[in-house]
């Protein structure tokens, strides 16, 4: 099913103009006997490459013929079938491997994090998102989010949109408060190159995705040029693109969404079992998502602390929708998120909302 739960707020981005708005796909995968498991995945084009009506065609043409009958618990097998028929498409993948550990979850009476290493820690600190703004503006909200109890923000950037704004929020700020910045592709590789030394002086601890998606060799000529880290996010997409960004010298932090790269939760948990591997610093992040996609990040962040090195970053309702899908909405906010209550995801899909946000036909295959 399809949903469109209007934003509170727009952030500005530097590629764009600004954020594009997050249009999510829920599903539903039931067993037998009547059991269902909940997925979400949130595209946000052109910033991921599969909008909503593809997700839907790809769910309903190919992906669930292939895996319909199969047993939940065969999650490897499961994935087999999907990577035959939708090897490039991670988003449409996401929602049915974030249901089977729903599923997974619900029948074995324990929550999602319990299937993925145990409860590391329940609570846990995440970082604000500042959009594009002048001097002033980007103060203010980084002030009043410091003052709500966030410990580290993320400014976007752009061209003239940089320097001068990370040096006003350190300074607004104090240097107790982490800051990355996220290029959002605004930049070719000699101006990503200039700005970042200038910002480098107000302790930038990483740089998000300066240079175009497309440009692997840009990104790695910038990585080697500065000392922030540098962390793709638009490059990486497939699993194919973090062997070529590995290769290449392209990133020195590992972003990782339940959606991306390869998609859902087993791709980031074999992901950040290779990191751990690799001594690659890692960090969860997301699109603006609702409950369903933010639970399953939740569950992958309590799990995997310790092999987090940077605050995640979450955003939904109520800082960047007006509403969201299920019943409890998350606890994010003031700074801090935290894993639900409850067997498998922990959260319920609220009917009426369904109702009220749908934005086009729910479709059932069986």
């Amino acid at each position: 099913m399809s949903v469109r739960v209007p934003p509170t707020k727009i952030a500005k981005i530097s590629t764009y103009g600004t954020s594009l708005e997050a249009v999510p796909v829920l599903t539903k995968v039931y067993t037998d006997d009547g059991a269902f498991g909940l997925g979400e995945c949130a595209p946000m084009p052109p910033l991921s490459p599969e909008p909503q009506e593809v997700i839907v065609n790809v769910l309903k043409n190919w992906i669930i013929p292939q895996i319909l009958g199969e047993d939940p618990f065969n999650v490897e097998r499961i994935w087999e079938k999907m990577d035959l028929v939708a090897a490039r498409f991670p988003l449409a993948k996401a929602p049915i491997d974030m249901a089977l550990y729903d599923l997974m979850g619900k029948a074995l009476n324990v929550p999602v994090f319990k299937l993925l290493g145990g409860l590391y820690a329940r609570r846990f600190p995440i970082v604000a998102l500042i959009g594009i703004g002048t001097p002033q503006e980007v103060v203010g909200e980084a002030r009043r989010y410091v003052d709500e109890g966030y410990t580290g923000l993320r400014l976007k950037i752009g061209p003239k949109r940089d320097v001068e704004n990370v040096r006003a929020i350190r300074e607004a700020v104090g240097g107790d408060i982490t800051l990355r910045v996220d290029g959002n592709q605004g930049y070719s590789p000699s101006m990503a190159v200039k700005a970042i030394k200038a910002m480098e002086p107000y302790d930038v601890e990483l740089v998000e995705q300066p240079t175009p998606w497309w440009d692997f060799s840009g990104l790695a000529t910038v990585a080697k040029a500065v000392n922030t880290p540098i962390m793709a996010h638009e490059s990486l997409y497939l699993t194919s693109d973090l062997k070529a960004l590995l290769e290449l010298g392209a990133m020195d932090v590992l972003g990782l969404k339940v959606l991306r790269p390869g998609g859902g939760v087993t791709s980031a948990k074999k992901i950040l079992s290779l990191a751990h591997l690799m001594n690659i610093p890692c960090m969860i992040h997301d699109d603006i998502e609702l409950g369903v996609s933010l639970a399953a990040s939740t569950h992958l962040i309590a799990a995997n602390l310790r092999d987090i090195q940077f605050k995640p970053e979450l955003s939904g309702y109520p800082e960047w929708l007006i509403d969201d899908v299920v019943k409890a909405p998350l606890r994010i906010g003031k700074g801090f998120a935290e894993v639900p209550e409850g067997v498998g995801l922990g959260v319920e899909l609220d009917d009426a909302k369904i109702k009220k946000y749908s934005s086009g036909p729910t479709i059932t295959c069986k």
